[in-house]
């Protein structure tokens, strides 16, 4: 019992270091390259059409 005890109070200890999620920043304002415009594009769509949409929207930000 002392032993599970030990355990939890340890996860609690340890637990606490990890940050807030309202501490993550915000990644709205992302400068992205042009490789990981397309990558970003093929992984949201298989369509083709969709992709170009996407990569000519994300190319004007």
């Amino acid at each position: 019992m002392i032993k599970i005890l030990i355990l939890f109070f340890l996860f609690l200890v340890s637990s606490c270091g990890y940050p807030d999620i309202d501490s993550v920043p915000n990644f709205k304002e992302v400068d992205l390259t042009e490789d990981e415009i397309i990558d970003l594009c093929q992984l949201s769509s298989t369509d083709k059409s969709e992709i170009d949409t996407c990569i000519v929207e994300k190319s004007k930000k």
